[in-house]
């Protein structure tokens, strides 16, 4: 009876601990939902990956999937592929230009007329020994007394002149000149015949007649135009001392810098096209009122022009060997470690002095990596970029294609007469990564589950505590005394059954009676028992193996 009363207050108690449990569940399940929305961390199993990313890494047959991209001045750079190793070129180069040079032929120059002077005189042409004219003037018939002509031809260089640097240039022109002077050049001589200069008699003073040879540069509609090499006649034709002809001359030149500053100039007018013109004008000036003016030959007898240029190099200009790998995708992934090698070289030492700067740079999906490689410091063999590879691990992104780019960058402006290469090879991008792979339950479902656990241990440990003051504590006689003294406070009968004296004796006797049974030779007749007016003792002598006052009311024998 008390353990079934115990079952009973364990059972309520225990209801009302999880009740209470219940409302705490329903309050943590709501702060749950809301820390599920915030976050999802699962519980989970790792797996751990290391993989080559790229492909090709030896550049073995041929380059792909590799290629190439160049930022800048695609002129200074350029990608190329090998057996076994990609290239970047840095592509420098030089020039020579000496197209004009030696004597003028009809077949190079073309005659035309002078757009500031254009009467032309009466004899102009090319012959073995370069251009020639030859004009008289006569006062007063004559009007033509400022002649000129021009030889043109157009230049076309073989690379763009926006990509070099002019670094020498020279310009020479020969000629020579012969005129009839006074009294002399013919049998019955005017007296006024005969080119006339400073210090002859004359009647009109204050100019006098002269020629002019010169060379001139232009782009090819003469919207800009430079006179680099000239002469003009002073003492030509003087009469005392007679002055009527000059050997071969040089003419007067512009000094070296100006001619490449015009050159120059020209070029970033048209980068690739200039026009040089060889030129001689006559000026006839009327010093008599009958005056003449003989002028036999002027030549131009040869003209030389040469240029050196070398390749500039742009700044920021640079060239790189590309390959977009795999990606690495999902929300249960965590990149550990991504570990770059290479190795590398150059075909010759790099010029320091040109250009200090310029560097090998590592990008993955357009992000450098800080540590450069400076070409001053590359070797003619292949070495290892560095020892034990570049620990690019925070420049790999999850969710993209991974991009990795091995980049030349020239990071000075400088000129180069020559092309250098830069090789790579044995490209490796090893990259590690976890994969977590989330148990059937997740953070919440599991603290979900935790919470329900307690709140039943919880249920259990708080009936049992409140058992245990109200029950537990107190010995078994105090216990039986304490279920029952509600009844003793009441006037009403018991709700439970209770077992008379009588009845109690009775199933006792047969139980003990029944476990002798089988060491008799009969069966036990029929007896009548009777209780003695003192039912405590006879209970309390229950066990004896012979009950005492208890009448035969059988014929057999009893032991």
């Amino acid at each position: 009876m008390v353990i079934k009363f115990i079952k009973k207050k364990f059972y309520l108690y225990f209801v009302i601990v999880l009740f209470i449990g219940a409302l705490n569940l329903v309050m943590l399940n709501q702060n749950l939902n809301v820390a599920e929305q915030q976050t999802v961390i699962k519980t989970s199993t790792v797996i751990p990956h290391t993989d080559e990313w790229l492909v090709n890494t030896g550049f073995e047959g041929s380059a792909d999937p590799w290629f190439y991209d160049i930022e800048g001045d695609s002129s200074d750079v350029n990608a190329t592929f090998s057996p076994d190793q990609a290239n970047l070129e840095i592509t420098g180069d030089q020039g020579y230009f000496s197209e004009i040079s030696g004597t003028p032929i009809s077949q190079e120059w073309l005659n035309v007329t002078n757009p500031a002077f254009p009467a032309l005189p009466d004899y102009h042409g090319i012959d073995e020994f370069g251009c020639e004219v030859n004009h008289t003037w006569i006062d007063p018939d004559d009007t033509n007394q400022s002649p000129s002509v021009h030889w043109q031809q157009n230049i076309t260089m073989p690379v763009n002149m926006a990509d070099y640097v002019i670094t020498s240039a020279s310009i020479s022109a020969v000629y020579n000149a012969s005129v009839t002077t006074f009294p002399g050049g013919d049998p019955n001589p005017s007296e006024f015949y005969g080119v006339d200069c400073p210090g002859d008699a004359v009647q009109n003073a204050g100019d006098y007649d002269s020629v002019r040879f010169y060379v001139l540069i232009s782009d090819l509609d003469d919207n800009e135009k430079y006179e680099i090499a000239w002469y003009q006649s002073i003492d030509l034709g003087q009469d005392d001392p007679e002055i009527s002809n000059i050997t071969d001359s040089l003419m007067n030149t512009v000094v070296e810098e100006a001619l490449i500053f015009y050159l120059t100039s020209l070029f970033e007018r048209d980068s690739y096209n200039f026009k040089i013109t060889l030129g001689i004008r006559i000026k006839c000036v009327d010093n008599w009122n009958y005056d003449r003016d003989r002028w036999d030959s002027l030549r131009i007898k040869s003209c030389n022009m040469s240029f050196n240029y070398i390749k500039k190099i742009n700044q920021f200009t640079s060239v790189s060997w590309n390959q977009i790998g795999n990606n690495i995708t999902g929300e249960n992934i965590q990149i550990t470690e991504a570990n770059l090698k290479f190795i590398y070289k150059i075909d010759q030492l790099w010029p320091t002095d040109l250009s200090p700067n310029s560097e090998i740079q590592i990008l993955l999906n357009n992000n450098s990596h800080e540590e450069t490689l400076k070409l001053n410091l590359a070797a003619t063999t292949f070495l290892e970029a560095k020892q034990g590879g570049f620990n690019v691990t925070k420049l790999i992104l999850k969710n993209v294609n991974i991009g990795l780019s091995i980049q030349v960058y020239l990071a000075d402006e400088f000129l180069l007469n020559r092309s250098i290469v830069i090789s790579i090879d044995d490209v490796s991008l090893i990259i590690s990564y976890i994969e977590i792979r989330s148990d059937v339950l997740g953070e919440p479902e599991i603290f979900r589950l935790l919470a329900i656990i307690a709140v039943i241990a919880g249920g259990i440990v708080a009936t049992y505590f409140v058992l245990y003051q109200r029950i537990f504590k107190y010995p078994l006689p105090v216990r039986k005394v304490r279920k029952y003294k509600k009844t003793l406070r009441t006037t009403n009968p018991p709700k439970k059954h209770i077992t008379s004296s009588k009845d109690a004796f009775n199933k006792l006797y047969k139980k003990e009676l029944s476990k002798s049974a089988k060491y008799t030779k009969t069966k036990p007749i029929s007896q009548k028992i009777e209780i003695s007016k003192q039912p405590d003792k006879i209970l309390k002598n229950a066990d004896l193996k012979e009950p005492t006052n208890i009448k035969n009311t059988g014929g057999s024998d009893q032991k």
